[in-house]
């Protein structure tokens, strides 16, 4: 889990960070990270930059087909960990910078 009170995260200002503590951060959205079934559930923060993407369009897209405008707590995206990851590398962030994020 991402230590986001670190200050070396905090000067690269991470795309996301894996929930660790009730405290949110300025500049992040809370998001629920949810797979095929409830169980695989996965609570990560989004920068607010993120939200222009047009992958992170089309995941808020689908998490409106889903489960509607509606929604009562946090964000629920319908998409898996390893998914939401592969989008990352895909929009030019490197693995090492993703792997320092689960530390």
């Amino acid at each position: 889990m991402a230590a986001w009170r670190s200050s070396r995260l905090a000067a690269t200002s991470p795309s996301y960070i894996r929930l660790s503590s009730r405290r949110i951060p300025k500049g992040y959205i809370p998001m629920v990270l949810v797979g095929d079934t409830t169980e695989t559930e996965e609570r990560i923060l989004v920068h607010v930059s993120m939200l222009k993407e047009p992958s992170m369009v089309a995941l808020l897209d689908m998490a409106e087909e889903r489960f509607g405008y509606n929604q009562k707590g946090v964000l629920s995206i319908p998409c898996d960990m390893n998914h939401f990851e592969k989008g990352l590398i895909e929009l030019g962030f490197s693995v090492e910078t993703i792997n320092r994020l689960r530390t």
